[in-house]
């Protein structure tokens, strides 16, 4: 059983363990380059302000106990940071933050709404950019649906802030996506929707 929920706190089996998630999710015939990031020690690479995002975790009693680092194949450069977190003699994966650049260039920044209990949110932020994703056919409805910001891992019950955040960056763009996987099969296993998550991010590259 692997459902992201963990009874050890052994780095390179929680790291092995999210990868197998990850590659299922992905349909990957092949194992997924990973490293793992020592957060509480400071070292993080291109996207340590993107662990610092995932580190704001509900009242800040929960202590992370390491990143996870994944390299996602793809059309574009993308990586997945996955948060463990330490429970009791265990651990947990939190925050899941992808990142993605683009070569195209914005002329602004956007951002999603939070969650509405009527309706769908809308893209805010640079007013071309933002009009042009809202014009995507159920892109700001897909995106609504996998951005988590609130999960149950087991007992536990997870809170983060969603994460759409879309901007100028080397030249070109850089696309960040938070959310929180998703257990499945009566809680026996966990998604990371990886798949879908990318084809929003391809979705976002092709309408800028």
């Amino acid at each position: 059983m692997n459902n992201l929920i963990y009874g050890n706190q052994q780095p390179d089996k929680l790291a092995a363990g999210v990868e197998e998630i990850v590659r299922k999710d992905l349909g990957s015939p092949a194992p997924l380059p990973y490293r793992m990031l020592d957060v509480a020690g400071g070292k993080a690479t291109v996207g340590s302000v993107l662990v610092d995002i995932g580190n704001v975790l509900g009242s800040g009693q929960l202590t992370p106990l390491l990143t996870v680092e994944i390299a996602l194949a793809g059309s574009q450069p993308a990586t997945l940071q996955a948060q463990l977190i330490r429970q009791g003699v265990g651990a947990y994966c939190g925050s899941l933050i992808f990142v993605f650049g683009f070569a195209k260039p914005v002329a602004g920044d956007v951002g999603f709404e939070e969650h509405k209990s009527f309706g769908t949110p809308k893209f805010t932020g640079e007013p071309g950019l933002a009009g042009r994703l809202n014009g995507v056919k159920d892109l700001a409805k897909r995106a609504d649906k996998v951005l988590r910001s609130e999960a149950e891992m087991g007992t536990i019950k997870v809170k983060v802030p969603r994460v759409f955040h879309l901007s100028a960056a080397n030249g070109g763009s850089l696309l960040v996506l938070g959310t929180l996987p998703r257990l499945t099969s009566l809680n026996t296993s966990a998604t990371t929707d990886a798949r879908e998550i990318m084809a929003i991010a391809a979705a976002v590259q092709e309408a800028i």
